[in-house]
């Protein structure tokens, strides 16, 4: 009969009880099936899941009457801006101390290549990049079709 360690059993037994899907907890940045919140936006440090790709960036998921809101805050969790989106429209919303500088793809700076870049957020319709870090970070929003 096939034995399996006890060390390997927990972690195994965890997964499986969490309300939290396994994916959700190994995989972050990867949200094709997750629920957005639809409350908390503009607060440090919500209480959903980090979907960032990149450890120095968070990113969390909100919801609301069919528009859907990305909040990108550092490794803190202090809010640097709120990415807007409907449908294939993109805007920017300022939260944070720092005037973000990002290129969204109906801007025509959304055409040269970033050096360096980082990806930050794939979601299945568009990529959130980032050059740089901090306040001095620039961020560059791809259709996906357009991002490979």
């Amino acid at each position: 009969m096939w034995k399996m360690p006890t060390r390997r059993m927990l972690p195994l037994a965890l997964m499986m009880a969490s309300p939290i899907p396994a994916w959700a907890m190994c995989c972050p940045g990867d949200i094709r099936d997750l629920k957005p919140a639809s409350s908390g936006m503009g607060q440090p440090q919500p209480s959903i899941t980090d979907l960032s790709l990149d450890p120095q960036w968070r990113v969390h998921a909100f919801e609301r009457d069919g528009i859907s809101y990305f909040q990108v805050g550092d490794g803190t969790d202090v809010p640097h801006f709120i990415l807007g989106k409907a449908g294939g429209y993109f805007w920017v919303l300022p939260a944070g101390k720092a005037d973000t500088q990002i290129a969204l793809p109906s801007d025509e700076r959304a055409t040269s290549p970033m050096a360096g870049s980082r990806e930050v957020l794939r979601h299945p319709e568009f990529t959130l990049s980032v050059s740089g870090s901090g306040p001095t970070a620039f961020w560059k929003v791809e259709h996906e079709a357009d991002a490979h």
